[in-house]
């Protein structure tokens, strides 16, 4: 399933990129995101304009059972792998969840660009895939548990927009 979603910040493309490469913004999403219990850098490199990074990610869970069977918060954990380009100003992504059964069955990659809007503001779009591979005769669930993932990846995204601006006009502004 593919998707795409545009959010306005409210900082110029310099202040977003610098935000989002400032080691303290990881500590500071986590403690003002309400969606994340966890947010772990594991590895940030430079290599001239390009940002490597590995962050482990895992939201409050969306589903507590299916059926009787209670599902660990572990299954909605992730390492975001992803490489921005600081001259094109896009980040290249690919979740993957750190449950063994789950990251068999989930792929979610995609791209990020942000774009200077003016007044002080940028852009940000992405747009990527989600998809689920389940067996044959679960195929019409991979629907349905895309939409779902779709949706709280989003949440994900849109939580973060307040915490973005806040963190520009708190820290990167005021330098």
């Amino acid at each position: 399933m593919r998707f795409e979603t545009r959010q306005r910040i409210q900082g110029t493309v310099d202040e977003v990129e610098r935000a989002l490469l400032d080691e303290r913004y990881f500590a500071f999403l986590l403690q003002h995101h309400g969606v994340l219990l966890e947010l772990q850098p594991l590895e940030v490199k430079t290599e001239g304009d390009l940002v490597r990074r590995r962050v482990r990610y895992r939201p409050k869970p969306v589903i507590e059972s299916i059926g009787p069977k209670r599902v660990p918060p572990e299954w909605f954990a992730f390492i975001e792998s992803s490489t921005y380009d600081k001259r094109r100003k896009e980040l290249t992504f690919t979740n993957t969840p750190t449950s063994g059964t789950i990251s068999k069955m989930l792929v979610n990659t995609g791209k990020m660009r942000f774009r200077d809007l003016g007044a002080g503001q940028t852009e940000r779009t992405m747009d990527g895939e989600i998809t689920l591979k389940l067996p044959l005769l679960m195929k019409p669930l991979a629907l349905i548990g895309e939409k779902i993932i779709q949706g709280e990846g989003l949440k994900i995204l849109d939580n973060e927009i307040p915490v973005l601006n806040r963190f520009i006009s708190e820290v990167i502004r005021k330098g």
